[in-house]
């Protein structure tokens, strides 16, 4: 009997697992049921004096992108480019969509469009946006009245 090896006790979630993954496989070639995103996720946050916007572009470099500021739209374009040598029908999944996209951003204030800058560095780029004069935070100081 060395040789015998003990049964598993039948699990019927484990074989639900099984099954349900099998459909969900299934329904891979239905790109239609996956949300897919054509354009990069972004951060925007506020400073007191500026807004810093994020952005992850991995694989991208900074030729591949476009930026732009017109009064308090800011217009982000760039193309995810298919890598030389690979065709289409080679791919076994394909997750990240090669495409152009436009990212538009409205700002919620003025800002000193003269000033802003940008930076690429490590599939993040990362956008300083100055606000205006008139529209960073002012102390105001508080009289008595007496």
């Amino acid at each position: 009997m060395s040789g015998l090896h003990p049964q598993r006790r039948w699990d019927p979630f484990r074989d639900l697992q099984r099954e349900v993954g099998r459909l969900f496989e299934s329904l891979e070639p239905l790109q239609t049921w996956r949300l897919v995103r054509q354009y990069p996720p972004l951060n925007l946050y506020d400073t007191a004096d500026r807004y810093v916007l994020t952005v992850q572009l991995p694989g991208m470099e900074p030729a591949d992108l476009d930026l732009a500021i017109t009064g308090e739209t800011l217009t982000l374009r760039g193309e995810r480019k298919r890598p030389d040598g690979v065709s289409d029908e080679s791919y076994r999944r394909q997750e990240r969509p090669f495409v152009r996209w436009t990212r538009t951003i409205t700002l919620p204030e003025r800002v000193e469009s003269e000033k802003v800058s940008a930076v690429f560095a490590k599939g993040i780029l990362t956008v300083t946006i100055p606000k205006a004069e008139g529209a960073k935070p002012r102390q105001i100081p508080v009289a008595s009245s007496s």
